[in-house]
């Protein structure tokens, strides 16, 4: 019997937490979007992005919740990714200058030249406080065993003290809006979010893995390719 994914019980305690606290109308509004020039923090991760079939599936989601709840920061369909690693978490006082950037590069060829694609499942839609996401699920496990080996991959070129700085991932959850701003209708935005919140958008294979330097919300302008990982057969 295949063991439950650790993302569920993570998505089960945020969704109960933010039904609470929309109900209330108490959101956590993000103080950097309304300004983002000023907003320093950067990083470098290693993301997925959906594949266009699931890109349209979210983006139908995202025109729904544009009406629900108009002047929020809502995902650009290029914007959209599920992190796979943070090999460095954005923050502030990044400088790609001083970042050992062939050393990750050859744990990172070493690794992906062998690592092969595999399925992501993404049903769902939930909340935390401050974000609305999609609910991304590893079927066979492939995701989380991957980012198990990436972690000793990198503390074997002893990088690992970058790793999992605010918390160990377990999701697969692809963001699709954060509040700017205080919900105008926090109980039309619980009941769309009760409405979608089994709805299945499907499954897609993994195909390909970028290393990028980003900022905090991986905005398509902010993000810079450091390398594309083709996962061959």
């Amino acid at each position: 019997m295949m063991a439950p994914d650790p993302a569920q019980a993570v998505y089960d305690r945020l969704w109960n937490e933010a039904q609470a606290a929309f109900a209330a109308g108490q959101v956590k509004t993000d103080p950097y979007l309304s300004d983002r020039d000023s907003d320093p923090r950067r990083g470098m991760t290693l993301i997925i992005r959906p594949a266009p079939e699931m890109i349209a599936q979210i983006g139908a989601v995202i025109d729904q919740l544009r009406e629900i709840a108009p002047g929020q920061h809502f995902y650009h369909p290029d914007e959209l990714h599920l992190t796979l690693l943070a090999l460095i978490n954005a923050a502030p006082g990044f400088d790609l200058e001083t970042v050992p950037l062939e050393t990750y590069r050859a744990a990172l060829d070493d690794l992906f030249s062998w690592v092969r694609p595999f399925p992501l499942h993404f049903k769902g839609v939930s909340a935390s406080r401050d974000t609305v996401l999609v609910c991304g699920y590893s079927p066979d496990g492939a995701l989380n065993a991957l980012r198990a080996r990436l972690r000793e991959s990198v503390a074997r070129v002893g990088l690992g003290g970058a790793l999992d700085q605010r918390y160990r991932i377990v999701t697969a959850h692809t963001t699709i809006m954060r509040f700017r701003t205080p919900p105008q209708n926090p109980l039309r935005l619980v009941e769309f979010l009760q409405s979608v919140h089994a709805r299945d958008l499907g499954m897609f294979t993994v195909r390909r893995v970028d290393w990028v330097t980003n900022d905090w919300y991986l905005s398509s302008d902010r993000v810079r390719l450091l390398a594309s990982y083709t996962l061959q057969e």
